[in-house]
């Protein structure tokens, strides 16, 4: 054993053992602690303060009564929309699941809020050890809509791909997810399914993903061997610096969206329009009429909305688009609204470019939109997306303020360019204000 001033002697046993299990077989044993006390002539406190290093860098793997022996290499898997079928196929190794427990249980808590269900509603329950050449490598419990997905559990074979399932028998195609990931401990039941002890490190990976058309799919929990398995990622700076928010994601608005979208309305009338709307009208905002006049716009034929939801999963921003009523040769931007607390994010701007580059996908004359005339931040973001005034103006009766009309021509450029961060709260009024509100 090497000798380094200064350095404990379980530290150099350590960096001297290290180099042994570089050249061990995986899964190979080591010297037994008495062994390695007489081969380097140092006490049992200081092969087990070494050994205990090793197995914290995870270079070895310590069995109670049985030993010490080298770490197997980790599995690496990429942050991708990809299946753990996928994934280890991609990998050339065989895939395989163990159905651990399946039951219906009431919607509650965190899986009926990411599902976007009624609390009570009826969830499918489905938990599996998920393998790789045999060896149990996470534990997965999968939460989906029991009415939407009745009688998946029965396909869900050994080697079947839960998304492959959705796809073949229930036409569903996934488009995107946001995950999670953190740090946990193995309990006793944990340990005894993985193969590993309780207290040993694991992965907790939350996902949620959705399909085409922006409809929560699954809600997903899986616990990996910290051991066994590591992941990848590709990381790019986004656009706008460090004042874009990442991991927002846009998408299409689903019913169940309804409260949370009266809750960025009223929150955004309220930031950005005193001195522009009557203060009586801001006052008399109430969530439940707002909530009930929003659903109904989303039920509403031939109109898009579409929602920015931060990664916690919390909606913060909405805008809503279609023809412009005035001309159909135009699309309208009918409304836009950031919550005060997503201000200065970058998701005003993305949202306002995602309604443009929709409409003028069936090559309108132009986008139009109508905004106060005195709500000068706003404007300047659209004036940002190369919205001009056109000369039109007109009065609501129902906000008593003078709007103006903005156009955008197609010329055939992306409207999402990288461009300074939206205001706190941005309203686009034309049809989208709440009519019975404030009479």
């Amino acid at each position: 054993m090497r000798e380094t001033a200064g350095q404990p002697k379980y530290r150099r046993l350590r960096d001297t053992l290290t180099a042994l299990v570089r050249d061990l077989p995986d899964g190979a044993a080591l010297p037994t602690e008495r062994e390695l006390c007489q081969t380097f002539a140092v006490s049992r406190s200081t092969v087990r303060q070494a050994l205990h290093q090793l197995e914290v860098e995870q270079k070895v793997v310590r069995r109670q009564g049985r030993g010490t022996f080298a770490a197997r290499p980790k599995v690496e898997q990429p942050l991708e929309l990809t299946s753990h079928t996928e994934d280890m196929q991609a990998r050339g190794m065989v895939p395989g699941s163990k159905l651990i427990d399946v039951r219906r249980v009431a919607a509650e808590g965190e899986p009926a809020a990411m599902l976007g269900v009624a609390v009570g509603s009826e969830l499918l329950r489905i938990e599996r050890l998920r393998l790789a050449d045999g060896d149990p490598m996470a534990i997965e419990v999968l939460f989906v809509d029991g009415a939407r997905f009745d009688g998946i559990s029965a396909a869900l074979g050994e080697h079947a791909s839960f998304y492959q399932l959705l796809h073949a028998t229930y036409g569903v195609e996934l488009a995107s997810a946001e995950e999670t990931i953190e740090a946990v401990v193995a309990g006793t039941r944990e340990a005894e399914l993985l193969g590993s002890r309780p207290g040993a490190p694991l992965l907790l990976l939350s996902r949620r993903t959705l399909d085409t058309a922006g409809r929560p799919t699954e809600f997903v929990r899986s616990l990996y061997r910290g051991d066994r398995v590591r992941f990848r990622t590709n990381l790019r700076r986004p656009p706008g610096g460090s004042d874009r928010t990442p991991g927002t994601l846009l998408r299409d608005a689903v019913p169940a969206d309804a409260p949370a979208l009266g809750s960025v309305f009223i929150a955004a009338w309220r930031e950005a329009y005193p001195g522009i709307v009557d203060a009586a009208i801001l006052a008399a905002l109430d969530p439940d009429e707002v909530t009930d006049w929003l659903q109904s716009l989303l039920d509403s034929v031939g109109r898009t909305m579409v929602v920015a939801e931060d990664p916690a999963g919390r909606v913060v921003g909405f805008t809503r688009f279609g023809e412009d009523p005035d001309d159909p040769r135009r699309g309208q931007v009918y409304a836009l609204y950031v919550h005060p607390g997503a201000a200065h994010r970058g998701i005003g701007h993305a949202l306002l470019g995602h309604a443009v580059e929709r409409l003028s996908a069936d090559r309108p004359a132009s986008v139009s939109l109508w905004v106060f005339e005195r709500n000068h931040r706003a404007r300047r973001l659209y004036a940002s997306l190369g919205f001009t005034p056109d000369g039109a103006r007109r009065i609501d009766p129902r906000y008593r303020a003078e709007e103006v009309r903005l156009l955008r021509p197609w010329d055939g450029r992306p409207a999402i360019r990288e461009l300074p961060p939206a205001p706190a709260a941005v309203g686009l009024q034309a049809m989208d204000g709440p009519r019975r509100t404030h009479g």
